[in-house]
This record gives C-alpha cells, structure tokens and sequence, in this order.
C-alpha cells in the first residue's frame, strides 16, 4: 500500500469538515485570552510564517479554503472582513500583537490576503509603528511581518502610484530594522552637563 504525504496544513483545511474552521474561530476569538493565543500561534503554522517563503503557498483547494474560512468567519464577526479581523488583533495585548505579526507574516504570501492589509491604512500603521514593541520578541515579529508585507508588495504593486505611501512606509520600517537602530546612526549623549547660572 502507498501513502502519498500530505502537508499537515493542506490535510487540515481539505479534509471536510476542515479542522482549521476551529482554529481559525480560535484565533479571533477574544474570549478566552489562552484560547485565542493558541488559535493565532497555530494559525500563523498553517498560513506558513514557519515555512520557507517559496512554499508557503499550499494547494489549489486548500488555499480556497482558507480564504473562504477567512471570509466567512470575518462575515460573521462585527468586523466584517479579514482585513478588520487582523488589526483588531493587532490592537491588543503585546503576546497577541506578536501571535497576530506571525499570522500576517504566513497569509500575506496570498493577494488576497496582501490586498486586505494594503487596503487598510489602520492595519500598515500598526505594523510599521516603530513605537509599538518592548521586547527583542515582539521588534523581531513586527519587523518579520513588515519585510513580509514589504515583499510580497513589491513584487505586486511596486508600479501602482496608488500605493505610493504604502510603500514608502514599509520601506521605512524595514530599513530601521528590527530594534530601530538603522534610523538613529548619531551618537547621543548618554549624561547631559548641567547648564551654568
């Protein structure tokens, strides 16, 4: 008997009932804190954030999958689209911040998903704020999925003016860095003298 291998995220969104509905549901799912940390973690492995950029991208029926489960769960939240959910995510704690930065990072490798990030402004502010993240997790994730955003838009829309100010705002955010160091090259004075009377 053979056994061809199925990638274990195109065995959960093709097998029917999909499994990914559960996570996907727990991922945005503001409810219960751990619940929803453990959605987004699992969800990022799914949309490929741990896979090499080139294979990122599963299947014909699986990635229409995805997609339909994205729509439909945004449809059947206050936030109405995809786009809505990720940055009402983005918009709290700094463990989920980090768990929803990997979640983009893996779906922005889709247009469609790109397309729903580009076209709203609230979710490119979030990623590229420099003054979000604390912690080396939290710059390195956000940094992450701003060079991932950066990416995949340059290869798509790069020529369209439309998206002018988008890209030159996640140009910036990638050319900071992840500690926002490559901005800042001047010495600064550590201990400044006391001004005389």
């Amino acid at each position: 008997m053979y056994f061809k291998a199925v990638p274990g995220a195109t065995l959960i969104l093709t097998l029917s009932p999909p499994p990914a509905r559960h996570v996907i549901d727990a991922a945005f799912n503001r409810q219960v804190h751990g619940k929803q940390l453990a959605g987004l973690h699992s969800f990022a492995n799914i949309s490929g954030e741990t896979r090499p950029e080139n294979n990122r991208i599963l299947s014909a029926v699986a990635e229409d999958n995805l997609k339909r489960l994205m729509y439909e769960i945004a449809s059947r939240s206050s936030k109405l689209t995809p786009s809505g959910l990720l940055l009402s995510v983005l918009q709290q704690d700094s463990e989920v911040r980090l768990a929803a930065y990997r979640v983009i990072t893996g779906l922005v490798a889709r247009p469609w998903c790109l397309m729903e990030v580009c076209s709203k402004q609230d979710v490119i502010n979030k990623v590229t704020d420099p003054s979000t993240e604390s912690t080396k997790g939290g710059m390195e994730a956000k940094y992450k999925c701003c060079k991932a955003i950066y990416e995949a838009f340059s290869v798509r829309y790069s020529s369209n003016p439309a998206f002018s100010g988008i890209a030159a705002k996640l140009q910036e955010a990638v050319d900071r860095g992840p500690y926002l160091t490559r901005k800042n090259r001047e010495s600064q004075p550590a201990v400044m003298t006391a001004d005389r009377l």
